[in-house]
């Protein structure tokens, strides 16, 4: 049984006892016999009730892995073939749960929903971004109340309407958005874009991203990393509307200041032009701290040399070291230089 299942019972356990004990303080005769049984019903219940979520987990993560979508991930996804068997498997059990909680809505070129599913690869692809950040922490859990909605391409920030090929530069454009409380907007053009289209069957050639390839923009990991900011974000001061501030609530204090600290330095850095982040993340700490997860799983080697503190906290935060992933598969490597940067990547949170 997994350990949460196994908390779950133990608080179970905990609360039934309690009931019971309180139950049974009731002086005889002032209460039906038998009434302690019901401190066992309400420890039942409220296993049920609290552990239906790891539950449905369980049974998801139980249906073997469909074939089509191994290969899917063997074609498209590098990080797949850098992992450990047990790890594949892992990564295969959090798709599983992402796409059986998630609610993933398309759209039509007009703007409105689609009565057409979103194509299975095309939903891999999702699921698969929010699995590479998820791998290193099995205990983290995405919130299901927001739904992904995936636009066909950029679309306007004000107005959220798919842009005008005829006219792209009347209002800004976005690919990627989160809202505080509301849906996780995609650009499939993008999503698609984020993923190379065919990877080679050696595992070597999948490590070429981030190595002399140019690093693709990834709005998966970009999107789903604001999540992470907001989970636990503190709400603006008089006004109930949750916050991204670039250091995900879910820190000890100590460790969200030493993250503060560390944003700063890499905004001086941007700002001087000696980064090898994203020039988008001088928006702000909550666009710094998203190209940051982009680089650090999109272009790790790099990321490692000159970025050592920033990795190193990104490393502890999501329990991984993709860099040493990479050297492991590939012994000799050359460094792309630190201003050999891509155009920069609009996105909007």
């Amino acid at each position: 049984m997994p350990r949460v299942l196994r908390e779950y019972r133990l608080l179970a356990i905990l609360v039934g006892g309690s009931a019971v004990v309180a139950l049974s303080a009731i002086p005889a005769g002032e209460a039906p016999r038998g009434v302690t049984l019901i401190g066992v019903l309400i420890g039942f219940i409220y296993y049920f009730i609290a552990s239906r979520r790891e539950r449905q987990r369980e049974r998801l993560s139980a249906v073997p892995f469909p074939d089509p979508w191994r290969e899917v991930l063997q074609r498209r996804v590098p990080l797949y073939a850098l992992l450990s068997k047990s790890e594949q498997e892992r990564f295969e059990s959090e798709i599983q749960v992402f796409l059986g909680e998630q609610r993933i809505y398309p759209l039509q070129a007009d703007g409105e929903q689609s009565d057409a599913p979103l194509s299975d690869e095309s939903r891999l692809l999702i699921a698969a971004s929010a699995a590479t950040l998820l791998l290193g922490r099995p205990e983290w859990r995405l919130p299901t109340v927001r739904d992904i909605v995936v636009y066909p391409r950029a679309f306007t920030e004000e107005t959220y309407q798919l842009s005008s090929a005829a006219d792209p530069h009347a209002h800004p454009q976005a690919i990627g958005m989160v809202h505080a409380q509301g849906p996780i907007l995609l650009s499939l053009e993008a999503l698609e874009h984020s993923f190379p289209r065919h990877l080679s069957p050696s595992a070597g050639t999948s490590t070429q991203i981030g190595l002399s390839e140019p690093v693709l923009p990834h709005v998966g990991l970009h999107e789903f990393a604001h999540v992470l900011d907001f989970l636990g974000s503190p709400t603006n001061s008089g006004a109930e509307r949750i916050t991204a501030t670039g250091v995900p609530g879910m820190l000890s204090s100590e460790t969200a200041q030493s993250w503060h600290r560390q944003l700063a330095v890499e905004r001086q850095r941007l700002l001087a032009g000696q980064s090898v982040l994203n020039p988008y993340g001088l928006k702000s700490e909550a666009e710094l701290f998203a190209v940051s997860v982009e680089s650090f799983f999109q272009d790790a080697l790099r990321m490692r040399v000159y970025h050592p503190d920033l990795y190193a906290l990104l490393s502890e935060f999501f329990n991984q070291d993709p860099a040493a992933r990479l050297v492991a598969h590939h012994a000799a490597f050359v460094f792309r230089p630190w201003f050999a940067l891509g155009p920069t990547t609009r996105y909007t949170a």
